[in-house]
């Protein structure tokens, strides 16, 4: 005897999560940072984070503090960094003479920074680490 089979189409029943209210993950959100930039004072010299990665790379790039008070959202990266007194010539180190033929590698000058890049556009940093202490508004 032969059975008849059905074809029965197949149903798939999905869902959507749909958030109802906005909750940021920071309690920061809204605020907006007021720094200095005056990191390295009026030096010339290169941005580096603590990474290792230097922002200033580049013979016609050098970071030079312009000492003007920047607004900054919390919602942008602010990076842990380091400001190196080298003239802008993307080097850590410089070689310095003890005598005829003799010499030594020696670190230039560096200051810890807070390295905020205006979203990627541009670099300025701030010597004053204490981010608690920065000055803010309500956006």
């Amino acid at each position: 005897m032969l059975s008849k089979r059905m074809y029965i189409k197949p149903v798939l029943e999905s869902e959507t999560f749909v958030p109802q209210n906005y909750i940021a993950a920071c309690g920061d959100s809204g605020k907006i940072y007021k720094f200095t930039c005056d990191g390295g004072g009026g030096q010339m010299g290169d941005v580096y984070t603590n990474s290792g990665t230097n922002l200033t790379e580049g013979i016609s790039h050098y970071y030079h503090a312009c000492n003007t008070k920047h607004d900054a959202p919390s919602e942008d990266e602010f990076i842990r960094g380091t400001f190196i007194a080298n003239g802008g010539n993307d080097q850590k180190q410089h070689w310095v003479w003890d005598g005829i033929f003799q010499g030594h590698m020696e670190d230039y000058p560096s200051i810890p920074v807070i390295i905020w890049t205006d979203g990627g556009t541009n670099v300025h940093c701030t010597e004053n680490l204490d981010i608690t202490s920065w000055e803010t508004t309500k956006s």
